[in-house]
């Protein structure tokens, strides 16, 4: 670059000749015209490939599985380790795998080229952008997979993140429903993948055939779908940066925190942040979002199920009690991601926490406290009694021992005037005394209830009745009339 400036400046400022130029520098004078004519760099161009003694016989073998792999799944092609075991198992390649990877490189690119991209934008209010995460935590001191719900807000760029335990289409519901009352309103049109959860079948071209309980989503809160077209998750690349972004910046380290809550809270905080930082704009959007219904979507999924004798209902592997009474009778079902309630002819019969996996149940006491009253026997085996904690299991030994089977269901009775937290203390302390009948522990509840002041309501026409101001000399009066 020196030489070449070192000539022009000769030629055009100092009013050399190219003669004079090639006999000073030695440079032929056909390059001294071509460094004149333009000023750029020079760089080396490759007129013809290099060749590749080693891997050139190979090159059409290559070219032609990785032709044929455009008709493969995306998670069936072939990588250059692949390509490399194939050549040498099949072909007897004695190369190294190093070079065969800049070969599948070079060839990847000559047989798919790469595709460029439209930059999008949104007006304020227009668009939000949907996607599904994962990540790893520790709960209570147990590592979890956790799924992660992500919504976009496409002009202003401000998140929503919420932590689930499944993706299921409750939590997909669910999920609007809170990124919703989060932002303060429903955008224009939300873009989606083709997750099931709003899915269920792919038709020609833009269509698509939707769960109907998304359906009923989209119709409660007013907004638009869009769905990317299929393996094009960079049609919605918004939310996909987000899902990778919270995942390094607001769960990294790993945390370890007691309840799947608190981690929402973490979440909530760091989402709160990041709009503080697109303040300007996520207000401009927040004022052109649609205003929320006046009744928010219930995001549950309803069936019915049939009680069993033993007051039981079944759903996804899993039991609930009823209260006893509703044997065999068909009972509706309303579930959420987090809750099962179970109702019948419109009153609820129950609402239990719902559990995760298979094979699990959640009884309560008090469903079974009139037939525990029926048959006492039954509550030495009882498995609602015997998933009460430890103080209880130690009455229920003790009594069971001795035929106080009718004891331990007076004890339990209590239940119905009194908060198990309560009882149970009671009880513990009944233990301590050794003393444990019913009698015992309902009066060691008396004495913990503060007893309630006694407020009399007085008429008005009595309140306004003048009293005389009392008069202790009467009493000596009473006295002297006595002794009389």
């Amino acid at each position: 670059m020196v030489d070449k400036e070192y000539i022009r400046k000769q030629h055009f400022r100092e009013g050399w000749s190219i003669r004079k130029i090639t006999r000073q520098t030695g440079i032929c004078r056909k390059t001294v015209r071509r460094m004149l004519r333009d000023s750029e760099i020079p760089a080396y161009r490759l007129k013809a490939p290099r060749p590749r003694p080693v891997t050139g016989p190979y090159l059409e073998i290559i070219r032609t599985w990785l032709r044929e792999d455009r008709n493969a799944p995306g998670k069936q092609r072939h990588t250059a380790k692949r390509v490399y075991d194939r050549l040498v198992a099949e072909h007897g390649f004695s190369g190294s795998e190093s070079n065969i990877r800049k070969v599948v490189s070079d060839l990847k690119s000559e047989i798919t080229p790469e595709k460029g991209f439209v930059p999008l934008t949104a007006y304020p209010g227009e668009q939000a952008q949907v996607d599904w995460g994962e990540a790893l935590v520790r709960i209570g001191g147990e590592e979890r997979r956790i799924y992660l719900f992500c919504m976009r807000l496409r002009h202003s760029g401000a998140p929503f993140v919420y932590a689930f335990p499944d993706d299921g289409l409750e939590a997909f519901m669910a999920g609007h429903r809170r990124a919703f009352e989060s932002f303060g309103g429903v955008p224009r049109e939300c873009v989606y993948d083709n997750l099931k959860s709003a899915v269920t079948k792919v038709l020609p071209g833009p269509n698509r055939e939707e769960n109907r309980h998304f359906s009923a989503l989209r119709g409660h809160y007013l907004f638009d779908s869009s769905f990317c077209n299929v393996r094009s998750g960079n049609e919605k690349g918004s939310v996909e940066n987000l899902v990778g972004y919270v995942r390094r910046n607001a769960l990294v380290p790993v945390p370890d925190l007691a309840t799947l809550d608190d981690l929402n809270s973490v979440l909530a905080d760091w989402c709160g942040r990041e709009r503080q930082r697109r303040a300007a704009s996520f207000e401009e959007e927040a004022l052109r979002l649609m205003p929320l219904p006046e009744i928010p979507h219930p995001c549950a999924l309803t069936t019915v199920s049939v009680v069993s004798r033993t007051s039981l209902v079944r759903f996804e592997g899993n039991v609930y009690s009823v209260p006893v009474g509703h044997e065999k009778e068909a009972v509706d079902l309303s579930v959420t991601w987090d809750r099962v309630r179970v109702s019948s002819r419109g009153k609820v019969l129950a609402n239990h926490r719902r559990l995760s996996g298979k094979g699990k149940a959640s009884m309560e006491l008090v469903h079974y406290l009139p037939l525990l009253r029926a048959k006492p026997g039954a509550v030495r085996n009882a498995a609602v009694v015997r998933d009460l904690e430890e103080p209880w299991q130690k009455a229920r030994t003790l009594l069971c021992a001795h035929s106080g089977y009718r004891e331990l269901c007076a004890i339990l009775q209590l239940h119905r005037d009194h908060s198990h937290e309560a009882l149970t203390q009671a009880l513990e302390e009944a233990l301590a005394l050794k003393r444990v009948t019913a009698e015992t522990v309902r009066q060691l509840l008396l004495n913990k209830t503060p007893s309630a002041s006694l407020t009399v309501a007085v008429p008005d026409s009595l309140a306004e009745l003048p009293l005389p101001a009392p008069d202790p000399g009467r009493y000596d009066a009473l006295l002297k009339e006595e002794v009389a």
